[in-house]
């Protein structure tokens, strides 16, 4: 419990950061894409260059995300320069080594012109034949070059000072062995990666066999999500939003037109909707404008104090609207994994349910777009559905997709109001969660010792009348990632289980006043 709240304390950090990022691109959406109904034209040139440049920057930390992971791992972990430079060289030597050996014949989503690395002129005959990129492992391939990090750096701690290479500063030391074990993990990756890319086309195959299958399409979903937090959504999306694997139709023109959102977005333009275009991004109006709007709600009155509530009002607030108008899936989704495993597998499992559910019933509203993004794509979101109330041929779609979404804010509400008081902790029943509740108990003083106690989703607050008694240790062997004082007391961070922690002790507190 200690290490998984441990590590949502580091990925918290890069989670806002991408979520400032998704709203940057939104706010750049709604002033640029007057399809979108919301900003039908704007003449003036300076808000439309403000328009561009915020959607650049935010596609650009959205894709990039897993490189803010590793700097926010290998700085906070050593607090150190000398990790922080070390990684991004190691991360550069990755991606080096990836790009050198990786094979040519890998699928074209295999490979990402990450940070502009390339190679298309060399003097190697194996190198020589065509541009070469590097591959892309998203945050796996950031994760590994952190851990090598941090590997690196502890073990400099330990250097003898008289050895063979004594004349190179421990700094320099530290780098030096990131980089070249980095090289080695890039080698190794670029022999491993075909084989998982070989599963994920496994999974493209099976799926694009039969689009019209509910199961088919429950899986796409589940692959999606699953592959998003991975940073690595584009290896399923673009075979089926801009490739043959989403369909094919032809034009008017008589031009073949491949790929769900391509097809929805040709059709939209010209011949008017027919078929099945949209089948891939229908779930998405629901998660983002009721399901996950559903959740934060859920986790906003999970807070028992009323003024952390109250302080928390405007953030919680901001969060929902940003769901609403640009979606907030891969935020929450990374704040689901690190946070509440399981309430993430429920997650996934339901995105499933939506997409078998709209295909069972012929329900499909698709994605406008022209540029081909996927990681940084935003399907799905009030300003596009908006834009379609005046096409009368997509009436049925919206009142379906309106009638699921209000199922979904309730059921999502439910959910994380069952997991956070419920099932955060000792799912099975093992007695974990009354040996934490009587833990905390004893190590605050006993419950005569406890004025009152409050909880979030992530930490637990309690109000002591002698602050002498609290045994800080005891509470970290408990569990706890950190233990420190405010004016409204002790702030316990227990992560997830912090919610049944408060109702456990509250219930004992009033069991105690009943017995005296």
């Amino acid at each position: 419990m200690r290490s998984r709240h441990s590590f949502y304390e580091i990925l918290k950090y890069p989670i806002e950061v991408l979520f400032i990022a998704w709203i940057m691109i939104g706010i750049g959406n709604l002033l640029s894409n007057g399809s979108l109904g919301i900003v039908y034209s704007i003449e003036n040139d300076t808000i439309i260059i403000l328009a561009e440049m915020l959607v650049k920057a935010g596609q650009f930390l959205v894709v990039n995300f897993p490189f803010i992971f590793l700097i926010r791992l290998s700085a906070r972990q050593t607090g150190s320069a000398t990790s922080i430079i070390s990684s991004v060289c190691g991360y550069i030597s990755y991606l080096t080594a990836t790009m050198v050996f990786a094979s040519g014949s890998l699928p074209s989503t295999a490979y990402s012109s990450i940070f502009g690395l390339s190679i298309s002129n060399s003097a190697s005959a194996a190198l020589s034949h065509s541009t070469h990129y590097p591959l892309q492992t998203g945050m796996i391939g950031a994760f590994i070059v952190a851990m090598i990090t941090l590997w690196s750096f502890n073990r400099s701690k330990v250097r003898n000072e008289y050895g063979l290479f004594s004349f190179i500063s421990k700094e320099a030391s530290v780098t030096l062995r990131t980089v070249f074990v980095s090289f080695l993990a890039g080698a190794g990756a670029a022999l491993v990666w075909p084989y998982v890319l070989m599963v994920i086309q496994k999974v493209i195959s099976f799926i694009a066999s039969d689009t019209t299958n509910p199961v088919n399409l429950a899986l796409y979903g589940i692959t999606d999500r699953f592959l998003g937090v991975f940073n690595l959504g584009t290896l399923i999306r673009q075979p089926f939003w801009y490739g043959v694997s989403g369909g094919s139709w032809n034009n008017i023109a008589g031009v073949s037109v491949a790929g769900d959102v391509n097809i929805w977005t040709s059709q939209l333009s010209s011949t008017g909707l027919i078929g099945m275009a949209g089948r891939f991004i229908t779930p998405y109006y629901v998660l983002n404008i009721f399901a996950v709007p559903g959740m934060i709600l859920g986790m906003y009155t999970l807070m028992s104090n009323r003024l952390e509530r109250g302080r928390k009002r405007i953030f919680f607030l901001i969060a929902t609207l940003t769901s609403i108008m640009f979606g907030t899936l891969l935020p929450l989704e990374l704040l689901l994994v690190v946070l509440c495993p399981l309430l993430f597998l429920f997650h996934l499992g339901y995105t499933g349910i939506l997409y078998g559910l709209f295909q069972a019933l012929h329900v499909y509203l698709g994605f406008k777009s022209t540029d081909g993004s996927t990681l940084a794509a935003m399907p799905g979101t009030f300003p596009e559905l908006f834009s379609y109330l005046s096409n009368s041929s997509l009436t049925k779609s919206l009142i379906v997709v309106a009638a699921v979404g209000a199922v979904s804010f309730v059921i999502y509400f439910g959910a994380t109001q069952i997991y956070f008081r419920y099932v955060a902790v000792d799912l099975f029943r093992t007695g974990d969660k009354d040996r934490l509740i009587q833990g905390t108990i004893e190590a605050v003083g006993g419950l005569e010792n406890i004025k009152s106690v409050y909880s979030s989703i992530t930490t637990l607050n309690i109000s002591v009348y002698d602050p002498n008694v609290i045994n800080v240790r005891a509470l970290r062997r408990l569990g706890s990632h950190k233990v420190y004082e405010t004016r409204s007391g002790y702030t316990i961070c227990y992560g997830a289980p912090s919610k049944m922690v408060e109702i456990g002790i509250g219930k004992a507190l009033h069991d105690d006043i009943r017995n005296v």
